[in-house]
């Protein structure tokens, strides 16, 4: 007779989730602790019907399993980062219904899921079912297994907008901080910190906007964890790589170029002009890396 799991703590279950196709294995099976009346998708007995080989309905390819689900009761897995696990559509009708105080307490501990640094709810992860496919390593740790979430995603933009502008200044930063110190600075010294920041601290602080812009993603390790980390890893450094070309090729000539340092350096009305350009031009494509993250499956809380 087969073990059966009904637990909806993630960390008890995890280890099962990958194993529900095997005879032998433990059945995981659990229902939303919301509406205790719809099973999650994530359960040994619902997974025959998740899968995405399941000829699709006319008129419904973005909503490919609602037919089947809807059919047989079933409910997609959301987990929260506390580590436990509900219905989605019962987890969204409750943070409407918490849409108040903007706070996202989980029904099952009480914590309170949000970001330590801003304080905003900390949105659910979908666990990704597809028949009996992996899905251990296709959403992010919970904060009960090891994970530490930093910042939303409205913050991670913010943060990252503010480390790009200091990097793509039109006044050097470093001359600035001294005339406010009220300390001289020669143009030597101003030419020594715009060749530092052009040669070395322009792609490091870049890799810093990208990593805010495409997090590391930690998971659980699996036999395709490592070859997934090693892509994401790719993709980012691609990134950086891109942003850096943009950069030169807009903003080369005029990034911490003015100073007050001896005579002075000064940019025309026209050059300022084309410099603010370049800046909002990257922003934009920067914004669209982000908001294009937030559609994928794999992420960061």
């Amino acid at each position: 007779m087969a073990i059966i799991q009904t637990s909806n703590y993630l960390p008890y279950i995890q280890h099962h989730l990958d194993t529900q196709g095997d005879a032998d294995s433990v059945l995981l099976d659990i229902e939303c602790g919301i509406c205790r009346e719809r099973k999650l998708d994530i359960s040994g007995s619902a997974r025959e019907f998740t899968s995405s080989s399941i000829p699709l309905t006319k008129h419904l390819e973005a909503h490919q399993h609602l037919p089947t689900y809807v059919k047989h009761d079933l409910e997609r897995t959301a987990v929260l980062a506390c580590g436990h696990v509900f219905g989605d559509r019962c987890l969204r009708d409750l943070q409407s219904q918490q849409q108040r105080t903007g706070d996202l307490i989980c029904p099952s501990c009480r914590f309170r899921v949000a970001y330590p640094s801003c304080g905003h709810a900390i949105r659910p992860a979908l666990i990704p079912v597809d028949g009996y496919e992996p899905v251990r390593d296709g959403f992010p740790l919970t904060i009960s297994e090891g994970c530490e979430p930093k910042n939303c995603l409205e913050c991670r933009w913010k943060l990252a907008r503010s480390v790009l502008r200091y990097a793509l200044a039109d006044e050097c930063i470093f001359c600035r901080q001294i005339n406010e110190a009220r300390m001289p600075v020669e143009m030597a010294g101003h030419q020594i910190h715009r060749d530092q920041h052009m040669d070395i601290g322009l792609r490091k602080t870049l890799e810093d906007v990208v990593v805010l812009i495409l997090p590391e993603f930690v998971t659980r390790e699996t036999t395709s964890s490592a070859a997934k980390e090693m892509a994401d890893s790719d993709r980012r450094q691609i990134h950086v790589s891109l942003l850096n070309t943009m950069v030169l090729s807009e903003l080369e000539d005029t990034i911490w170029y003015r100073t007050k340092a001896g005579r002075g350096n000064h940019l025309t009305k026209e050059q300022l002009k084309n410099h603010a350009r370049g800046v909002a031009s990257i922003e934009e494509s920067l914004f669209g890396w982000l908001m294009n993250s937030t559609r994928e499956p794999r992420r960061m809380w």
